[in-house]
C-alpha cells in the first residue's frame, strides 16, 4: 500500500473538518431576535417589530427588508432616529435594539404577508396579517345630532373623540360647512389647537362651532368634522335647521311718540308693526297699557302672518275715563308674536271735547251775564 503524502493528508483533514461542520455552527457575526415575529393590524395602520441584535460585539451590519409588497414602506429606527445599520453592543446589560416600522396602506387586502428582515447576512422571517377592525377604531360621538335656531345665532356641538385602539394616537382636526359659513373644530381644553393626542382607551372632547353666513336663508344645513392621521380617517356630520332671525318693531307712521286725545269719545291712534327679521312672524297681536279706567280697542285685533320686510298698521282707539282731566298721560303699546316682541311709550295729551268746550263757553257767558245784572242792580243804589 502506497503511503499517503503528508500534505495530501492535511488537505483531506481540512476538507473533512469543513464537511463535518454542521450548518448550525456556521453562525453569522450578527443575529436578530424578535419576541413577536407575526403581527396582526388593520389596513392603514402601522406594524412594529422590536428587534434585538446579538452576536459578535463591535460588528456593524446593514439593515434592510426583502419581500414586502411594492406599495408598502418600512423603516428601521434606533436611538430615536432612522437607521440603516446597527452594531452589537459590547455591554450585555445594554443590548442593541432596533424597531422596524412597516406602514400598511389603507387599501391593503386582508391576508397574511410574509417578508424578511436582514442584518448583514442574517435573515429573520416576519409576517403581517391584515385584518379589518383588529386594531380598534376612533369613534366620534356628538352631544346632539342636530340643532335649531335663528340665522343670527351661533351653534355649538360637543363631540367626544374616543380612542378605542391599543396605542396613543395623534390626529388632526378639520371642520367643514356650507359656503360662507364659519365652522371650527378645536379641543375644549385648548382653543385654536388643530392637533390632539389621545391615549389608548381614552377620549378627548372637541367643540364644533358653526356661524351661519350673513343673510343665510331658513332651511336645513349640515356641518361636519374629521380626524385624520396615523392611518385614521374618521368623520361625522350634524344638522342645523335655520328658522331665520325673528325680530319685530312697533312704531308710528311718522315715528312721533306723542298724540292728542279728546275727552268724551274715542281717538284713533295708528301704530305700525314691522317685521325686520328674516323669518315670517305669525299671530302678531298689539296690546296697550293705558291709564286706569281708559278703554282701548284695536282694529284688526291680530295679524295672522307678517312676512320678512313687511309692515302692517293697527288702529288703536283710545277713550279716556269719564273722570280724566286735561293733561299728559303715558300709554305703553306692545306688539308680540310667537317668538318676538317690542314695545313703545306714547305721550298722550288729553284735551276737552268740542261739545265740552261749547258748554264751558256757555257757562262762562251765563256767569258774566249774571254778574252784569248784579252790578247794574246794585250799581244804581
Amino acid at each position: 500500500m502506497r503511503p499517503v503524502h503528508k500534505g495530501v493528508m492535511t488537505l483531506m483533514a481540512l476538507w473533512l473538518g469543513v464537511a463535518a461542520t454542521p450548518a448550525s455552527a456556521q453562525v453569522a457575526a450578527v443575529q436578530m431576535e424578535v419576541a413577536y415575529p407575526g403581527v396582526v393590524v388593520d389596513s392603514g395602520q402601522q406594524a412594529s417589530f422590536d428587534l434585538r441584535l446579538t452576536g459578535t460585539p463591535g460588528v456593524a451590519s446593514a439593515l434592510h427588508v426583502e419581500g414586502l409588497p411594492a406599495e408598502w414602506s418600512a423603516q428601521f429606527k434606533g436611538g430615536g432616529a432612522a437607521v440603516d445599520a446597527a452594531m452589537v453592543s459590547g455591554n450585555p446589560d445594554v443590548p442593541t435594539t432596533v424597531t422596524l416600522d412597516v406602514d400598511v396602506p389603507g387599501d391593503a387586502e386582508e391576508g397574511t404577508y410574509e417578508f424578511t428582515a436582514l442584518a448583514g447576512s442574517f435573515s429573520l422571517p416576519l409576517s403581517i396579517t391584515v385584518k379589518a377592525g383588529v386594531a380598534g377604531s376612533i369613534t366620534l360621538t356628538p352631544d346632539f345630532p342636530a340643532l335649531r335656531g335663528p340665522s343670527d345665532a351661533d351653534f355649538a356641538f360637543n363631540v367626544d373623540v374616543a380612542n378605542e385602539t391599543d396605542s396613543t394616537v395623534e390626529v388632526t382636526l378639520a371642520a367643514t360647512g356650507p359656503d360662507g359659513w364659519t365652522v371650527t373644530a378645536e379641543p375644549t381644553t385648548q382653543a385654536k389647537a388643530a392637533v390632539i393626542s389621545i391615549d389608548a382607551g381614552q377620549s378627548s372632547r372637541v367643540s364644533l362651532k358653526a356661524t351661519p353666513s350673513d343673510g343665510a336663508e331658513a332651511g336645513s344645513y349640515e356641518v361636519g368634522m374629521a380626524v385624520t392621521g396615523e392611518g385614521i380617517d374618521e368623520s361625522l356630520t350634524v344638522g342645523i335647521e335655520l328658522v331665520g332671525e325673528l325680530s319685530l318693531t312697533i312704531t308710528t307712521p311718522d315715528q312721533r311718540l306723542n298724540a292728542d286725545v279728546s275727552l268724551g269719545g274715542p281717538t284713533d291712534v295708528p301704530v305700525v308693526v314691522v317685521n325686520d327679521g328674516t323669518a315670517a312672524l305669525s299671530n302678531v297681536v298689539v296690546t296697550a297699557t293705558p291709564p286706569t279706567d281708559w278703554d282701548v280697542t284695536f282694529a284688526p285685533e291680530s295679524i295672522p302672518t307678517l312676512a320678512p320686510g313687511e309692515s302692517a298698521t293697527v288702529t288703536a282707539s283710545l277713550t279716556p275715563s269719564d273722570g280724566a282731566i286735561a293733561g299728559d298721560y303715558d300709554v305703553t303699546f306692545s306688539a308680540s308674536s310667537d317668538s318676538a316682541s317690542d314695545s313703545m311709550d306714547i305721550r298722550t295729551t288729553v284735551t276737552p271735547s268740542a261739545a265740552g268746550g261749547l258748554v264751558g263757553v256757555g257757562l262762562i257767558a251765563l256767569t258774566l251775564a249774571g254778574l252784569s245784572l248784579v252790578f247794574r242792580r246794585f250799581g244804581r243804589r
